[in-house]
This record gives structure tokens, C-alpha cells and sequence, in this order.
């Protein structure tokens, strides 16, 4: 990627504001737009406007967002309309950390528009043209995965997304390139443009969402395709980043994504482009004839193992490509692990802002003289919420000569001279009359326990129990809902009238504190056990088999399960409250890396452990072992009542070698053995409690699956109201034994 995509109009990706105030004739910005501020116009083509606007809610609450607003004459295409309320009404319902989200979609002033979130940060393709004048010359490779690996998993999200049915969405985003994929200033990797990915499947697909010119490829759409949705002549999609499908005008599922993200990848890897033709027909003849270059050849730094990443992504055949993207992912996340490339949001985001240091200060200067201008404009707003939320803010009086001297301070830096004319003024001066005949009650609120966060309308405001929320709308049929929430409580909601001026209303929630039903429960085995379990990227104490409790519940949570010398494998899980789900995995060995070999085993008696060199392993026999190649190593093994066996081998790299069984003398006569296989124990009340096995918490109720010893254990149930109940079982080896106690 040492250059730029062809027809690229602008560094700016959506979600960051230029440089400098672009000057857009006809319109003065900031402006109202609906309940937003524009602040600045980023960016526009031939279907879309791109603005930074300001989204500003009750109590003070404030949002930078991103507005893409439909172009007049495309407005007036009912079928295109149709077409575009459709799929961003699939996209809002996205919420994955690597995607764009979609917050809004409507219409105001006659025009459609979808609002985005705002990414502070930089497309692909401005960072690499930022290298260059910093004097960097190679995109860092662990930059290249970190960012590779973000763009998998919001993929993988997206691909496998259902509709409330249960039926697969099968979007396709079909534009994976440079200008689509943004990096923040922290670290965080995000795939935009998702507002107009298809769902179902599809052809070719006009390129509705790019803010440049779409791009002519000199290929005639089938005839069959709606010419709503395919304009002769052209491609949805940046050419040089397409799969051979898609340029073939084949029908597309999620696997051409996937090729895309492969020639990205490459790109980044070796700082060359993969399809770059003479003329865009040329570009299309290299992607569909199937000889791509080796990545090793341009740069020796990339591994065998990640090379065979990208060349699977990047295979011709969508059979031989990778499947999902999820995928894609794992093989990622094991090359950095395998191969100890440090990948790390962290340094990613410091290495954004070595790149864009003297930008972010511009960027800062010239966000805050819109910000400005935004809060001026807000002064003007009438004191009736004409979004019919209910609630509104009621301005101080201002100084009219002090504003307006502020005003044409703030718009000859921003905007150039700018007057104001009097039917402006005009109109501000009865905004302040109505606001003055306006009479505003108040919500008193407490809670039990106290520092509850209180929420007006479901949306969140700055404030905490006890408070009086002030400058409420009144009036007749007026019903406004509080909402109050607490980590550890249920949420509770209440329904308040305000239906006469200065009305004053009280309301009190005893909170109730969150119950074990509340939650779900995830027991998760793996074969073999012990692995590291992370849910929603927080390690969870313990190793497989393990029970996940206070999850909540109908959310996707993804589980990740994690054991040396095995590929990380991935799980997403969704219950109902108070549901225990089961999930059982076969994890898959991981194959032998250079220098690497593995020795077999049986031992006679069966439970002897293993030493090799450092490392113990005491599984049982047969040992399957993962060991450093051409050295000698030193193998020990003991048992109880047999003699210590201590011999050398030296396997060779790729080896599998096999000892056969090692049979152990034993050291004194036979005495019988004692069964020590621990038991499993399930605890369940009526209502909740607190429990305690042996003196250790465990937590509330249901607690599942505690591995304990044989033998008797004490249970202690509390609940703050009811009295303590105690029950005294006995553990048989291997037994799952389940108990429920019901408080009286």
C-alpha cells in the first residue's frame, strides 16, 4: 500500500473532521438539523453528504456523531429510499466493537439521512500516506495483524448475524478497502459503511455509501439485476480491492469479504499492491486470472506461518479460501501468539499519534471553535422540546449584545463573515418570550440504597440519587419515566405526571438487589480439561470443566477457551435468566512449529506422572506431549509405591516419538488404593442465597458443579431474610450430587 487507491477525494475518513472547515456555498455551518448541530462537512460524492454533527440530549448529555445525508435527486427515488431504510434499519441493529454503529436513520428538511457513530481516528489509507513525511518506511507487521485481526472479528459479527426469527441475515459488506477501515487514536480498529452492506443474497451492488466518485469498471451489469440496485457500467466496491467473484459479477456471500480483507493484509505486509493494472479493465483481468505474488519475496520478514494466512485468505477458489471469518480470526490471533508478534492496541494508538500528532492539535483547535458556535445556536432553540421527549432545559437569560458579538466573533473564524438578519433576530426574541411564559415542574429522587443513576426518557443523565431533576416540561398528559439503576440491582422504572405548571413530584424505589434468576449460567467442558476461559474478554477464574455464572442474560456473549500446545477455539452463547446451558469442546491440537516434536507414552500403573526436562504432566497415561527437538531430553517418572524411572531421548524436528508403555518396579508389596476422584456438587435454593462449602463462597444460588474431594462437606445457605440454613454431605468418589434448600 505504498500509494493511495485511485479516485480517492479526500484524507478525511468518515468520522474524522478535516483539517480545515470546508466551505459548502449556500449553507453556513454550524446549523440545526433536526435534533442535531452540523458542525462540518467532511465530504461528499456522487450519492452522499458526510457531516461531524453534535447530538445534544437531556441533563447536559452531548454526542458527537457523524451524519450521512442523501443527496436531493437520490431522495426523490422511492425504490432506492426503500432499498437504503431497509438495510440501515439491519445495520442499527449492530453493536460490535470493530463496526461502525449505526445510532440513527430518518428524515428532516425533506432529506433522508443516517447518523453514525463518530470514530476519532484515521482510515487505512490516510496512515499510510502519513508514513512517509514521518519517515517511516514499513508498516510495522504487528500493526498489520493487530489491525487484520479487528477487521476479522467485526466480520465474523456481522456474517453471522439473524434476524429476531433466527434466520441468517447473510450480509455481505462488499467494499472492504483502505478508505472503509478506521484506526482511532487509542487503538481501536472499527469497519464502517455497514449502513449499506446487503443482506440476502445478492450481485453486484451500486456504490451508494462512498463520499467519492463511484468508480467506472467497464463491466455491464446482468440484465437481471434491479437497476435500483446495479447502474450499468458499474461496481459496488473499490476495483482494486475485490474478489474474483465480484469482479465476474457472481453472486457474493461472505467469503469475498474475506479475499478482500487478504489483499489488505498483503498490502500491509509488504508495502506493494496486489492489483494495480494499467486501467481499472487491466486491474480486474489480474484479480480473476488467479497468479498472485508470494508475500515472502517482497518482504523476508514475514513468517511461513503467516504467509500461509494470507495465501489461504487470498486463494482464487472460494472453496479453498477461509470459510468465515471467524476463521480467519483464530489463525491470526494464533500466528501473533506462535509467533510472539507483539500485538497491541496499546501500541497501535501511540503509534497513531506519533503519525498524526501536528493534525490531532489542528483538529482539536477546529472541533472546539464549531463546538462554540454549536453552544450559541443551542441558546436560540425554543424552550419547548419539539422532539416531544418531555423534557427540556430552560436557558438563563443572555445578554443579546454579548451573544451576538460572540456569534460574529465565532462565525468570521469559522465560516468567514456571516451577518444575521433581522428575521433572525427576530426569531430569537421570541424564543425568549415563549420560554419565559413556559412554567417548568420539578422530580424529587431517591432511592434506597442511595447513589442510584438516574435515567429520564431511557436515555442516561449526569445525575445520582438523592436529586431534584429541574426545567421539566409541564402539562396535561405530559408522562415522563425515571429510571433508576445500581450495579447489584435490579433496574426499577416508574412513570411520573407533570400535568400542571410548577408541579412537584416525589417518588421513592426501594431497589431490589439482583437475584441468581436474574442471571444466566454457562457450564463449559473441554476435552482435554483445564483451559482458560474468557468470557467478553474477561479471564474467568478457574480451568475447564468450569460453570460461568451472573451472565447476563439474552445477550451474545463470546467465550473464548485457551490451553497450551491447542488452537484457541470460540463459542458465542445466549440464555434465557435463570437457564444453565451446557457446552462441551474438542479442542484441536495444535501442529508442530519448527524445532518441535512430540513423544507418546503408556505407563504401567497408568496414573504414573511425567517430568520432562522442567515440565510436569500428571493427566494420567497415555501422555501425548509437545517437547523442544534435537537435544537430548531427560524423561523422569514416579508413582506412588513403585521406583523412580529416569531415561534420555533426543527426538528430532517433526518427530513423533513413540516409547511404547514404561513399566514402573514397584518398591514394596501391594497395598489396596484409596478412590480420590474428586465428586461434583450442584446447590440450589428457594428463594436465593448466598452459599459457603467448607468455609470458601461460592457465591449465589444456583452454584454448579463445584469439583470437591470424597468425603463429608458442610453447606451454608444465607439469605438477609431468612435464618441461615445449614446441611452436613457425604461425597462419594466420581459422584455428582445436587442439593436444594428451601428456607421455610
Amino acid at each position: 500500500m505504498s500509494e493511495p487507491a485511485p479516485n480517492a477525494p479526500s484524507d478525511a475518513p468518515p468520522g474524522a473532521p478535516p483539517e480545515a472547515p470546508a466551505e459548502v456555498p449556500g449553507e453556513v455551518l454550524p446549523r440545526k438539523f433536526g435534533k442535531y448541530t452540523l458542525l462540518r462537512r467532511l465530504a461528499q460524492g456522487g450519492m452522499a453528504e458526510l457531516y461531524l454533527a453534535l447530538h445534544r440530549s437531556i441533563a447536559g448529555f452531548e454526542r458527537l456523531v457523524v451524519i450521512k445525508r442523501i443527496l436531493p435527486e437520490l431522495g426523490r427515488d422511492a425504490a432506492f429510499i426503500q432499498m437504503l431504510l431497509q438495510e440501515a434499519r439491519i445495520a442499527a441493529t449492530f453493536s460490535h466493537p470493530n463496526i461502525v454503529t449505526v445510532f440513527d436513520v430518518g428524515q428532516v428538511e425533506g432529506t433522508y439521512f443516517i447518523a453514525m457513530e463518530h470514530i476519532h481516528g484515521e482510515d487505512l489509507r490516510s496512515i499510510v500516506r502519513a508514513m512517509k513525511p514521518r519517515g517511516v518506511g514499513e508498516f510495522p507487521l504487528e500493526h498489520a495483524v493487530a489491525i487484520a485481526q479487528g477487521v476479522a472479528a467485526g466480520l465474523a459479527y456481522a456474517h453471522e448475524r439473524t434476524d429476531y426469527h433466527g434466520n441468517a441475515l447473510k450480509v455481505v459488506h462488499r467494499d472492504i478497502s483502505p478508505q472503509n477501515i478506521l484506526v482511532t487514536f487509542t487503538g481501536d480498529v472499527k469497519v464502517v459503511d455497514f449502513g449499506i452492506a446487503k443482506a440476502g443474497d445478492h450481485r453486484i451492488h451500486d456504490a451508494t455509501s462512498d463520499p467519492e466518485p463511484p468508480v467506472e469498471s467497464g463491466v455491464v451489469a446482468r440484465p437481471e439485476v434491479s437497476e435500483h440496485h446495479t447502474r450499468q457500467g458499474q461496481l459496488k466496491g473499490k476495483i482494486p480491492y475485490m474478489s474474483p467473484e465480484q469482479a465476474r459479477g457472481d453472486l457474493l456471500d461472505a467469503r469475498s469479504d474475506i479475499f478482500s480483507l487478504g489483499i489488505i493484509l498483503f498490502e500491509l505486509c509488504t508495502g506493494r499492491r496486489l492489483f494495480r493494472g494499467p486501467n481499472e479493465l487491466e486491474t480486474l483481468k489480474m484479480i480473476t486470472d488467479g497468479r498472485y505474488p508470494v508475500p515472502s519475496e517482497l518482504n523476508p520478514r514475514i513468517s511461513p506461518a503467516l504467509q500461509a494466512v494470507i495465501l489461504k485468505a487470498l486463494s482464487p477458489e472460494r472453496a479453498q479460501r477461509y470459510q468465515s471469518a471467524r476463521e480467519l480470526q483464530a489463525d491470526l490471533e494464533g500466528v501473533a501468539r506462535d509467533e510472539r508478534i507483539a500485538v497491541s492496541n496499546v501500541a497501535l494508538g501511540n503509534w497513531m499519534g506519533f503519525l498524526f500528532e501536528e493534525k490531532l492539535a489542528a483538529q482539536k483547535e477546529a472541533l472546539a471553535q464549531g463546538k462554540q458556535l454549536a453552544d450559541v445556536l443551542a441558546l436560540d432553540e425554543p424552550a419547548l422540546d419539539p422532539e416531544g421527549t418531555g423534557y427540556t432545559m430552560v436557558a438563563p437569560p443572555q445578554s443579546r449584545r454579548g451573544l451576538w458579538a460572540l456569534v460574529a466573533l465565532l462565525a468570521l473564524v469559522a465560516v468567514g463573515a456571516v451577518g444575521f438578519s433581522l428575521r433572525d433576530r427576530e426569531r430569537a426574541r421570541e424564543n425568549e418570550r415563549v420560554a419565559a411564559r413556559v412554567r417548568t415542574g420539578v422530580i424529587a429522587v431517591h432511592s434506597i440504597p442511595e447513589g442510584a443513576h438516574i435515567w429520564l426518557n431511557d436515555a442516561p443523565t449526569a445525575f445520582r440519587t438523592p436529586h431534584e431533576l429541574r426545567g421539566l416540561l409541564t402539562g396535561p398528559g405530559v408522562r415522563l419515566r425515571v429510571k433508576l439503576t445500581a450495579e447489584g440491582y435490579d433496574p426499577a422504572t416508574q412513570e411520573v405526571a407533570l400535568p400542571t405548571p410548577r408541579a412537584h413530584q416525589t417518588i421513592t424505589a426501594a431497589l431490589r438487589r439482583t437475584q441468581a434468576s436474574s442471571f444466566a449460567v454457562l457450564q463449559v467442558g473441554t476435552t482435554p480439561p483445564g483451559a482458560q476461559v474468557i468470557v467478553d474478554g474477561r479471564e474467568v477464574p478457574g480451568r475447564t470443566p468450569l460453570a460461568v455464572t451472573e451472565l447476563t442474560p439474552q445477550v451474545e456473549h463470546t467465550v473464548l477457551l485457551r490451553l497450551e500446545d491447542y488452537s484457541d477455539e470460540r463459542l458465542t452463547f445466549n440464555a434465557e435468566a435463570g437457564a444453565v446451558a451446557q457446552r462441551a469442546v474438542v479442542l484441536r491440537e495444535r501442529p508442530l512449529g519448527p524445532g518441535e516434536a512430540f513423544l507418546d507414552l503408556t505407563t504401567d500403573p497408568p496414573d504414573a506422572h511425567l517430568r520432562v526436562g522442567d515440565r510436569d504432566y500428571t493427566g494420567g497415561s497415555p501422555y501425548h506431549v509437545r517437547v523442544s527437538a534435537g537435544r537430548a531430553l531427560d524423561l523422569t517418572l514416579t508413582a506412588p509405591d513403585h521406583e523412580r524411572d529416569t531415561r534420555s531421548v533426543r527426538p528430532q524436528s517433526g518427530q513423533t516419538l513413540a516409547l511404547g508403555t514404561i513399566r514402573l518396579t514397584r518398591d514394596r508389596p501391594h497395598t489396596p488404593t484409596v478412590d480420590h476422584t474428586p465428586g461434583r456438587l450442584t446447590v440450589g435454593a428457594s428463594p436465593w442465597c448466598n452459599v459457603t462449602i467448607d468455609g470458601q463462597g461460592r457465591g449465589q444460588t444456583p452454584v454448579v458443579g463445584v469439583s470437591l474431594p470424597p468425603g463429608r462437606h458442610t453447606i451454608v445457605c444465607t439469605n438477609p431474610d431468612r435464618p441461615t440454613q445449614t446441611r452436613r454431605v457425604e461425597l462419594g468418589p466420581g459422584q455428582d450430587l445436587r442439593v436444594r434448600i428451601v428456607f421455610p
